[in-house]
């Protein structure tokens, strides 16, 4: 059996500013599932729903924009566990101090230090390996696959919430929040902030994700969108990811939308070209056509030039499917039949 357990008093959150003194919670919801000593942490629990929610509305809406249900469930399958370990690995190099002394703490995710940045960098390359080996078109995929990932970054800030991290500076706003592990002075929620602007992201992907015209551009837009949530967070919190007053994810941000931009317009600038050359392309025939008109006309006034001694008039001229000109033969009066023969009454046998 599993044991829930009890809040514990010293675990609390609260609002003061909105009248919310003190919210028992705390970071385990199961302690020693079925006497294994194991611990079921909240966190674990909403990235676990982040990622169930994305995957539901994404397997639902794939088919309507050309995406085989098997290949969504395939590159799911290889990009998770690639993305999480990235993630995990991302911050453990850039928070090496916490862990030189304590290796075992590496592989303690539930404790949280999970780096979207090392995320997206997994994810990018899951799919970049998984379309080359089924040979399907990587961008449409990333197109389609992206905009699920706001929505689940907004969830997923719900576990910092429970495991009361990644905080802000302090602040007299009335939705400050305090807790047991942050102190009694009220901090910014940020992950509150940073839950609400992602979800607006996923909206804006949304709309975007319809009315595209250019492969790529709706993971472009992500990766630019969510550099500028992210750079702004970085002026309140107040955690160590970080060297004196340079914040890593600050400098990241910076990088990933500067990238982003150069190859929004490489991408736009790559369709521009496209299009050019498929116009181009087209002109050639349509200028055939029109030579060909011209030579079938050509031909027909000359044909007439050379038939009028022979009594055919240009009416009776056609061009026939293989350029030749054709006259009606019945229409061809001989100069050779007199023409009082022609006019020779049928009475006279």
């Amino acid at each position: 059996m599993f044991t829930a357990v009890s809040l514990a008093a010293s675990d609390w959150i609260g609002f003061p500013g909105l009248g919310i003194e003190k919210i028992s919670i705390d970071p385990i919801l199961i302690s020693n599932l079925f006497g294994t000593g194991i611990n079921v942490h909240w966190y674990g629990i909403i990235i676990a729903l982040a990622i169930m929610v994305s995957y539901t509305l994404a397997i639902r809406q794939c088919k309507k924009f050309g995406i085989r249900e098997d290949d969504l469930i395939d590159m799911f399958l290889m990009a998770l566990p690639v993305s999480i370990v990235f993630a995990r690995l991302f911050f453990v190099v850039f928070s090496w101090h916490l862990y030189r002394n304590d290796l075992l703490g590496i592989f303690r995710v539930w404790e949280g230090g999970l780096a979207i940045y090392g995320a997206i960098i997994g994810a990018i390359l899951s799919v970049f390996i998984y379309s080359r080996m089924k040979k399907i078109d990587m961008l449409e995929l990333c197109d389609f696959a992206c905009v699920y990932l706001p929505l689940s970054q907004s969830i997923g800030r719900w576990g910092n919430f429970v495991n009361q991290e990644l905080y802000g500076s302090v602040t007299n706003l009335p939705w400050g929040m305090t807790g047991s592990r942050i102190g009694s002075d009220p901090v910014h929620p940020t992950y509150l902030y940073e839950s609400i602007l992602n979800l607006i992201v996923f909206v804006i992907l949304l709309r975007l994700r319809k009315s595209k015209k250019v492969k790529g551009s709706v993971l472009a837009s992500y990766l630019m969108f969510y550099s500028v949530v992210r750079f702004l967070m970085e002026f309140l919190r107040t955690d160590e990811f970080g060297t004196g007053n340079i914040r890593y994810n600050q400098v990241f941000s910076v990088l990933v939308f500067a990238g982003a931009a150069l190859w929004m317009v490489y991408l736009r600038k790559r369709a521009q070209k496209a299009e050019t050359e498929e116009e181009e392309a087209a002109e050639p025939s349509a200028y055939a056509d029109v030579v060909e008109r011209l030579k079938a006309a050509e031909a027909v006034s000359k044909a007439s030039d050379d038939d009028a001694m022979a009594g055919v008039s240009q009416d009776e001229l056609s061009v026939n499917d293989d350029g030749e000109v054709e006259g009606s033969r019945d229409a061809a009066v001989s100069e050779e039949t007199p023409v009082e023969d022609a006019a020779r009454p049928d009475d006279e046998q």
